[in-house]
């Protein structure tokens, strides 16, 4: 989880400096701007439900305003709304407290301001220069063609491709390469997640499934996840060993990220959460019940 007091600072330091980033580099766009860093009064209401939950229940309004640089009177407007919102609860005596309609809110907008920021780090960690695998051998200062290939980056001696960069260094074929002054954008699209949904035991779990659907849906699968012990039993009773047990969603998102389809066998009980990931990060995926 990302700590919510730094994330605070992070927002503080985007509206001072006016944080706008308009690269765009090696296929991936610019990250839509999410509303709490282009809405101060959002952003507001946000950072004021974060100092009652860390610094909460007894904090005063006149804290609340030096910490944030607006006026007591503005906290006070923000807290009656929050309160007629059902995002905090009024104990008396400048006592307040996050209610789990505000836990909930500040949650769902941490999740979409780290996939924001997550996307502007890709973008400009990548500027200056970004690591690819030479396809063949190369030479230092030769422009390059980009390209990929199994969701990595390949640097190739053909500059047919759409994107171009020049290498830094002498590279043999296989080994890495930086390549700096990337031109246009490189040709792939964003992998596919297929979820297939296992019974929970209480449901008779994996000894209730549509065995041919699993093997159907599954054929030509090179990456499968597994999430549940009903799902591992599913996939060991089809003939499958699972490629991913841990930190499934993670995974199958950042290999749909750089172009690469998978499929995660689900129990019931768990399909909510990695649908959810899925559409925090615009992940397409298909959802079949076994």
């Amino acid at each position: 989880m990302v700590s919510i007091t730094l994330l605070a600072a992070l927002f503080k330091t985007a509206f001072i400096n006016g944080w706008i980033v308009r690269r765009v580099l090696c296929g991936y766009n610019k990250p839509d701007m999410v509303e709490i860093l282009r809405n101060k009064s959002f952003a507001t209401r946000f950072q004021i439900l974060i100092e009652i939950a860390t610094h909460g229940p007894t904090i005063q309004q006149r804290a609340i305003a030096q910490e944030l640089s607006i006026t007591p009177q503005a906290v006070s407007d923000y807290i009656s709304q929050l309160e007629g919102e059902s995002m905090i609860t009024y104990l008396g005596r400048s006592r307040y407290q996050i209610t789990r309609e505000g836990v909930n809110w500040v949650l769902k907008n941490v999740r979409e301001v780290k996939a924001y920021f997550d996307g502007i780090d890709s973008v400009i960690n990548g500027i200056v220069i970004s690591p690819a695998i030479a396809e063949k051998d190369i030479k230092q200062g030769e422009q390059v063609g980009l390209k990929m290939v199994n969701g990595l980056l390949y640097a190739t001696a053909d500059c047919q491709t759409k994107s171009t960069g020049i290498a830094e260094a002498d590279a043999k074929a296989g080994e890495d390469v930086g390549v700096r002054d990337i031109q246009g954008l490189i040709e792939f699209s964003y992998g596919l997640v297929a979820v297939l949904v296992v019974p929970g035991i209480a449901k008779g779990g994996s000894r209730h499934i549509d065995l041919e659907l699993l093997k159907t849906r599954l054929k030509g699968v090179s990456h499968v996840g597994a999430i549940g012990l009903e799902s591992v039993a599913a996939l060991h009773r089809a003939g499958i060993e699972p490629d991913y047990l841990y930190d499934v969603s993670g995974v199958v998102i950042d290999a749909a990220l750089h172009g690469l389809s998978s499929a995660v066998v689900c129990t019931e009980e768990d399909v909510y959460a990695l649908v959810s990931s899925l559409k925090d990060r615009n992940i397409e995926y298909s959802l079949t019940s076994l």
